[in-house]
């Protein structure tokens, strides 16, 4: 019995162990985006003229219309958004402007950037697709 406890104590604290392995790579998200199309339960509108850039020091910026609109730090994870019990890649930005950044569970699929804002909690949150720039 005791070395029935010890074993289910130790592949306990194993499967809680976070390896660097687990974490996303920010090397695909690396450059410049550019908004392609957004989903929303919003006003029908063109899609907003709006670039994001991702560097390697994880740092961003994000254009609006040609000019800065915020820049920042970004953090990638791998969790169950709220509600979920799946995990998945999460894109968390950082600024202190004020302004609305896309955050959320994201992808990265050949030259196509999705960063989704919808879960379990929040159904109608936007979702943002972007294009890699040359």
């Amino acid at each position: 019995m005791k070395k029935l406890s010890s074993l289910l104590l130790l592949t306990a604290s194993l499967a809680g162990c976070r390896h660097e392995a687990d974490l996303p790579s920010p090397a695909n998200l690396l450059g410049t985006w550019r908004l392609t199309d957004r989903q929303c339960y919003c006003a029908v509108a063109p899609v907003p003229d709006e670039t994001i850039t991702f560097e390697a020091s994880q740092r961003f910026q994000l254009f609006r219309n040609g000019k800065l609109a915020a820049e920042g730090s970004y953090a990638l994870s791998r969790s169950p958004a709220c509600g979920e019990t799946i995990a998945r890649d999460q894109l968390r930005l950082a600024t202190t402007a004020g302004v609305a950044v896309p955050t959320g569970a994201y992808t990265v699929q050949n030259q196509t950037l999705v960063i989704d804002q919808t879960n379990q909690c929040v159904s109608d949150g936007p979702v943002y697709t972007y294009t890699r720039q040359p």
